[in-house]
C-alpha cells in the first residue's frame, strides 16, 4: 500500500491570505501535518512559512503587517503629489514589490527550507505567453528562492512584473490560482485546498485525490488592504472554517459547539411551527424562507427529522445572527447563539409582520409583499417570534 502524503495548497488572494494562517493553526492542533505544501502568490509566501513551522511569526507579521510592509506607496501626501506618484506607477508598470522583499528577507531562511522534510513549490505565470509555470523548491536555483516567490505574487497590473534572468514573470494566480495539480506532481496522495476567493484562474481538479476545499462563507475583505484588525478577524475564521471541515465544530457560517441540551432540537420544532402558522396565512412564504437560505448559502432544506436536527435546523439561527451582524470569529452554543440574537435588538423584528406571524388579522397581502422583497428580514422576524415564545433561561 502507498505511503500516504498530506498536501496543503494555497490559493492566492492578496490580504486575504491572513485567513491560511488560521487554517495552518487548526490543522496543526488536529495533529494533519502536510509533507508537500504548494501555493501561488500569497499562498506561496504563507507556505514557505509553513515549511519552516513558523505559526506563531506567521501570525505576528499578518496582525502587525501594513500595505507599506507589502508595496511601495507613498505616506500621506498631498493631492498632486499622489498623483504624480499614481502617474509614475503607471509608467513604471504597476507597484514596486520591494517592500515585500524585505519583509521575506526578515523571514525566509531558504537553507532551512531545503534542508526540511516538507516538500515545496510555487506557481508563476510568464508574462510574454501566459504560459503557466510550476516549480519545486528543488527545481529553483540555490539562492533564488525569493525572486521565484516575488515572481509569483507580482499581480500584474496593479503590481510589477517580476524579472528573472531577463524573462518577465507575473503572479501565478492568472493561469492556476489553487496548484493542486503541483502538489499531485510532488507526491501528495490526499489535498487541503484554502481558497480565498483571489482573482484569476482556478482549475478544475483533475488529481483524483481525495481533496477538503476550505472557504469561507464571509468576506475576507479588499485584495490589498492589509489591516492587523482584519487579519486576526481572518485568521479565526480560518481556524474554525477548518474545525468545522473537520467535523469539530457544526454550522454553517459560525462555529457552533456541540452541546448536550436539546435546545436545538426544541427551537426546530418551535421555528417551524411559526413558519407553518404564517405560511398557512400566505403559502408563498415557504418559497421566501428557502430563498433567504439560499441566498446566503445556508442549507435549503430543513431537517429531516426534527428529533435529529442538521445543518438545516441551525441555519435560521445562523442566517438571524448574520443580519443582525453578530461576530462570526466567535463560537456558540445554539443556546447561546440564540440568546445573542435575542440581545442585538431593541425592537422585536417580528413586529414588522404581526399580521402574518400574530393572531392580528390584517393585511397580510401587503406583509407577504415586504416578506418576498426582504425575505432575509423574514426569517429574522420568525426567529426572534421564536426566541421570543421560548423559556430561554
Amino acid at each position: 500500500m502507498p505511503e500516504r502524503k498530506r498536501g496543503l495548497v494555497l490559493a492566492g488572494g492578496g490580504a486575504r491570505g491572513s485567513y491560511q494562517i488560521g487554517v495552518y493553526q487548526a490543522l496543526t492542533e488536529l495533529g494533519w501535518k502536510p509533507e508537500v505544501i504548494t501555493g501561488t502568490s500569497v499562498g506561496s509566501l504563507n507556505g514557505a512559512l509553513f515549511v519552516l513551522d513558523k505559526l506563531e511569526e506567521a501570525i505576528d507579521l499578518w496582525k502587525g503587517l501594513d500595505i507599506h510592509g507589502v508595496l511601495e506607496v507613498p505616506q500621506s501626501k498631498s493631492p498632486e503629489q499622489v498623483r504624480d506618484f499614481l502617474l509614475d506607477t503607471f509608467r513604471a508598470g504597476g507597484l514596486n514589490l520591494q517592500p515585500l522583499g524585505e519583509t521575506i528577507d526578515q523571514y525566509l531562511d531558504e537553507e532551512a527550507m531545503r534542508a526540511s522534510p516538507v516538500r515545496y513549490g510555487l506557481v508563476m505565470t510568464e508574462m510574454a505567453t501566459l504560459k503557466s509555470l510550476q516549480y519545486s523548491l528543488e527545481e529553483i536555483p540555490r539562492g533564488r528562492l525569493k525572486e521565484y516567490m516575488l515572481a509569483s505574487s507580482a499581480c500584474f497590473p496593479a503590481l510589477r512584473p517580476q524579472k528573472i534572468d531577463g524573462v518577465k514573470y507575473i503572479d501565478g494566480g492568472w493561469r492556476d490560482n489553487m496548484p493542486l495539480e503541483l502538489a499531485a506532481r510532488l507526491g501528495a496522495t490526499e489535498l487541503v485546498g484554502v481558497d480565498i476567493d483571489g482573482w484569476g484562474i482556478t482549475r478544475p481538479n483533475r488529481t483524483g485525490l481525495t481533496t477538503r476545499i476550505i472557504h469561507s462563507h464571509w468576506d475576507l475583505g479588499p485584495m490589498f488592504d492589509f489591516d492587523g484588525a482584519r487579519a486576526a478577524r481572518n485568521i479565526r475564521l480560518g481556524y474554525w472554517d477548518t474545525m468545522r471541515s473537520f467535523g469539530r465544530v457544526g454550522g454553517t457560517a459560525y462555529p457552533i459547539l456541540p452541546a448536550s441540551d436539546n435546545f436545538l432540537t426544541r427551537f426546530a420544532a418551535a421555528y417551524q411551527l411559526e413558519l407553518a402558522k404564517a405560511v398557512a396565512k400566505a403559502p408563498a412564504l415557504a418559497l421566501t424562507e428557502s430563498m433567504a437560505r439560499q441566498v446566503r448559502g445556508y442549507p435549503a432544506a430543513y431537517a429531516e427529522n426534527p428529533a435529529a436536527p442538521t445543518r438545516g435546523a441551525l441555519a435560521p439561527l445562523e442566517l438571524a445572527a448574520e443580519k443582525l451582524e453578530i461576530p462570526p470569529q466567535e463560537s456558540y452554543t445554539p443556546h447561546l447563539l440564540a440568546l445573542t440574537i435575542l440581545g442585538s435588538f431593541d425592537r422585536n423584528p417580528a413586529e414588522r409582520f404581526r399580521n402574518l406571524l400574530g393572531e392580528e388579522t390584517g393585511n397580510v397581502v401587503a406583509e407577504a409583499a415586504m416578506a418576498a422583497a426582504a425575505p432575509e428580514d423574514f426569517v429574522l422576524a420568525v426567529v426572534s417570534k421564536t426566541l421570543s415564545e421560548m423559556n430561554l433561561f
